[in-house]
């Protein structure tokens, strides 16, 4: 082939790869966003994060260790929250009080949120290999990261469901109970006030759970 076809040959391929990276580009975007529309993204910061229906709080169960057992406390600051314990012994040694659990919330690249115990650096999950809660699996801290989504949840305003982008369940508390201690489990994911949670910001505060 003359050197002047294949130059023309290699000109019209390199056009037709420009225009299908394009098109492929363009098509990625479009369903990244049609997916991010679908999941709402909170300023990365510490939340308190409470349940709209009991009116208690996400925490980590006595500061254990992976895999925490995460379950909703009073956090009342009264001494009987889930920390109690560990309240006391702040109270007497240090005179100082435990809070609600705190979480680091931070945006992920694919729209979605992570979900960070202050006080113990492990991520909120799910470990479907872990059985003590459901036959399911168990809500509970992780060394590793794992990817959450915030939808709105229009039963109450400014509440949103967290839900488990690999089950794609939601968070709740067990039978709405309001005790201190309650399980947290994940359940269908549906648009009512028991799936409602509220982020409320909160500086964080040395010595939190």
């Amino acid at each position: 082939m003359p050197t002047k076809h294949i130059k023309s040959h290699t000109k019209v391929q390199h056009t037709r790869a420009q225009a299908l990276i394009h098109a492929l580009r363009s098509s990625l975007t479009s369903t990244t966003k049609h997916f991010c529309n679908m999941s709402i993204t909170i300023p990365t910061g510490s939340y308190i994060i409470m349940n709209a229906t009991t009116h208690t709080y996400l925490n980590v169960f006595n500061f254990q260790v992976v895999p925490g057992d995460i379950v909703n406390s009073v956090g009342n600051r009264l001494g009987n929250d889930i920390v109690r314990i560990l309240r006391l012994y702040c109270m007497l040694l240090q005179g100082v009080w435990l809070y609600p659990s705190q979480w680091n919330v931070a945006n992920t690249e694919s729209c979605g949120v992570t979900i960070q115990s202050f006080g113990t650096g492990a991520f909120l999950s799910f470990d479907q290999s872990n059985k003590y809660d459901t036959p399911a699996g168990s809500v509970v801290t992780s060394h590793s990261i794992y990817p959450w989504s915030l939808q709105q949840n229009t039963a109450v305003p400014y509440a949103w469901n967290i839900v488990d982008k690999n089950t794609r369940k939601a968070l709740a508390v067990h039978n709405d109970s309001i005790a201190n201690g309650a399980q947290v489990l994940e359940v269908e994911n549906l648009n009512n006030p028991s799936q409602a949670w509220l982020f409320i910001a909160k500086e964080p505060i040395p010595g939190t759970n």
